[in-house]
């Protein structure tokens, strides 16, 4: 089999290239628009502002962002951070 149709990997220690992150950031927004609309329905419960930032943030350290997709990020975890200041955390017993 030809290695020509995988995708670019990190080099040992590097990140991933800007080009494979504007999907990500659309399904990002997508769910974050949906998060912080206030009628997501209780199915998204358990993914909560916790986990939306941590998928972002892992996104940020692991690609080679450029100045436009920092800058969608960085709206996204303000998004996020407004949403969380607004509504209480949901909390469920153990």
């Amino acid at each position: 089999m030809s290695g020509t149709n995988k995708q670019p990997i990190a080099q040992r220690g590097g990140r991933r290239p800007a080009n494979l992150v504007d999907s990500q950031l659309e399904h990002l927004e997508s769910m974050v628009q949906h998060l912080t609309r206030g009628d997501a329905v209780s199915v998204l419960v358990p993914l909560d502002h916790e986990y939306w930032e941590k998928r972002i943030r892992v996104l940020e350290e692991t690609h080679e962002l450029i100045a436009s997709q920092r800058k969608r990020v960085i709206k996204l975890l303000d998004q996020l951070g407004s949403e969380a200041q607004m509504k209480p955390a949901r909390r469920t017993a153990a």
